[in-house]
């Protein structure tokens, strides 16, 4: 299973979802793909493939941005992801519908966090509704982090219902942990220059304005001596409301403490006494959520994201929007009562261990993608090599769509798979449905990860096939009929079986395991299967086709008893071999 995380920047990958990358990466390859950077080494490190879009950027560029989609398309093209999974705002859009178009088997795109809300002027909740609106419908599910952005997509119909998904947000607990703070709090408030009797209040978050960094400057005026305020976050120059010198200089006049980038976020919350985000916009905000696990009270605008996060009263405290006197008059509430802060930080850990656990995201990512896999028949690309048990059976209609897949896949130098999935999947519901046909399926945990087909007489199969199917077997090839040679190879397909020099009319016409189940002798049961279902109907023989360069399946064969090879022709210049199976006492 080859799986494709889309963001802008590599900072998403590492800081956003790469718990989600490592998960991908223990089923199969797993990618990810955005604008360079220095998180890439560190990527690269955990087994994640990265593809570099050099033209991504996260600010508003309209000739970057189409420079970023052609290497995106370029991507697809080389890496042929079986998921592609987008991350909004833009590669949002133009990953989804670039990816559908591209043919990529599954679509899924995680909505962040709406870059309108209800109370956003018209014209922008015009643009970004539609564009959502548009993208959704190529994809083939929507993860949506929260829950007030769920509501308002269901309810104005802006992507179909039955695409929605409530995913929700979490953090590392193991990293983030109250129980570890007491241990390396004192070395961190020593490194930041605190003193004893300090109230540290931070704030991370990138140096741009929609994360309040304004009203916060402000509100740091406002606050008595003793109370420290410090921020942990890169500059971002690259987005339109980036922190100019002038409010930073004046942000260090306020007392402001600006500590940069920290790779030990955690360390950093160690040394606080309570966190502070008074965003403008927000999905569900990361690093509140991080210093909640750590056990701190809150202090967080009333918005979207920051609501999910905070219970006003509870674990923290929620304050206007742009409202610098409330951030003061709420930090100064908190930092004058050491009980509140206590009993709102065990608040804010017990709301964390209940609500942001990031391994229950990335099940729910996980989950997410068997299922549409189920549904489109491609379940076996998440099987595990690891399995137990598995259950071989008859196959029923249902089964017809992961027979095709994997047919598709499996066996992709045959002439029927080069008449696509669609025809596949006709033709095996035929199969299964039809007096003449027998197919068996191996299932591991509700997904069918190998099949085999056979049939009592493949031309009269084939000629019962095309009376009752013809336009529907017409309209899914016409693709493949346009390609030089399909028409003869079709004639041959079809004259295939109409003469019997070997006297024999029954035969294995394919059989396929998926990869990461091979060598554990499903095959052989699956053929065993096959040839105790012939002699049970009467049949005393049966006849595979093979090419006569395919050594793995010749011996596969060969050892469940089918022998006396000769040399075929079933497509002109292409060479095979005709073994035989004869039931005991034939």
């Amino acid at each position: 299973m080859r799986i494709a995380h889309l963001t802008t920047v590599d900072l998403s990958l590492r800081y956003l979802i790469l718990p989600q990358l490592e998960a991908a990466a223990r089923l199969g390859e797993s990618f990810g793909i955005s604008a360079p950077g220095p998180y890439v080494t560190e990527i690269e490190k955990r087994g994640i493939r990265h593809v570099p879009l050099h033209s991504s950027t996260r600010g508003v560029n309209v000739i970057g941005d189409l420079k970023a989609m052609r290497q995106f398309w370029k991507a697809l093209r080389t890496i042929r992801p079986d998921i592609v999974h987008t991350h909004n705002p833009k590669p949002g859009v133009y990953g989804r519908v670039l990816s559908r178009l591209a043919g990529v088997p599954i679509v899924v795109n995680t909505v962040h966090g709406l870059y309108a809300t209800a109370d956003s002027p018209l014209l922008k909740r015009l643009v970004v509704y539609g564009l959502e609106a548009i993208a959704s419908r190529f994809s083939d599910a929507e993860l949506i982090q929260n829950p007030e952005d769920l509501d308002l997509l269901r309810r104005r119909r802006i992507v179909p219902v039955s695409k929605l998904r409530l995913l929700g947000n979490g953090v590392d607990l193991q990293r983030f942990n109250p129980d570890r703070v007491e241990d390396r709090r004192s070395g961190a408030r020593r490194e930041l220059g605190l003193e004893a009797g300090d109230v540290a209040v931070g704030m991370v978050g990138r140096l741009v304005a929609e994360k309040g960094f304004p009203e916060l400057i402000e509100a740091a005026r406002m606050l008595g001596p003793g109370i420290r305020v410090l921020v942990a976050g890169p500059n971002d120059p690259a987005k339109d409301d980036a922190i100019s010198p002038g409010l930073l200089e004046k942000g260090r006049v306020a007392g402001v403490s600006f500590v940069g980038m920290r790779e030990d976020i955690d360390v950093f919350y160690s040394a606080l006494d309570l966190f502070v985000l008074p965003s403008h916009r927000e999905g569900f905000p990361r690093a509140a959520m991080e210093a909640a696990a750590s056990g701190l009270p809150l202090v967080l605008t009333d918005i979207r994201g920051c609501r999910q996060v905070v219970e006003d009263g509870v674990n923290g405290l929620l304050v206007a929007v742009k409202a610098p006197e409330q951030l003061a008059a709420a930090i100064a509430a908190l930092a004058g009562d050491t009980e509140l802060r206590q009993r709102m930080g065990m608040a804010s850990a017990e709301r964390a261990r209940s609500q942001f656990d990031e391994n229950r995201v990335v099940d729910i990512v996980m989950s997410t993608y068997a299922d549409i896999a189920r549904e489109k028949g491609l379940s076996w690309k998440l099987a595990s090599s690891a399995g137990g048990d598995v259950i071989i059976r008859q196959a029923g209609a249902t089964d017809a769509r992961a027979i095709a897949r994997l047919h598709g896949e499996m066996i992709d130098t045959g002439f029927l798979s080069t008449l696509g999935p669609s025809f596949l999947e006709l033709l095996y519901r035929a199969l299964i449905t039809s007096a003449r046909g027998t197919v068996i399926v191996v299932e591991d945990d509700g997904s069918v990860i190998g099949f085999v087909a056979g049939v009592d007489d493949t031309g009269l199969f084939y000629r019962e096939f095309l009376r009752a199917n013809l336009i529907r077997a017409g309209i899914r090839v016409v693709p493949a009929l346009l390609r030089p040679g399909t028409w003869r190879r079709v004639w041959e397909t079809l004259r295939y079986g109409t003469s019997r020099e070997d006297g024999v009319g029954p035969e294995l016409l394919s059989m396929a395991v998926a990869p990461l189940m091979k060598r554990r002798g499903l095959g052989t049961r699956l053929v065993g299967a096959l040839q105790d279902s012939a002699t049970s109907k009467g049949l005393r023989a049966m006849k595979v086709v093979v090419g006569s360069s395919n050594h793995p399946a010749i011996g596969l064969y060969e050892s469940c008893g089918f022998g006396d090879r000769h040399a075929i022709e079933v497509h002109s210049g292409e060479k095979s071999l005709e073994l035989v199976w004869r039931s005991p006492g034939s």
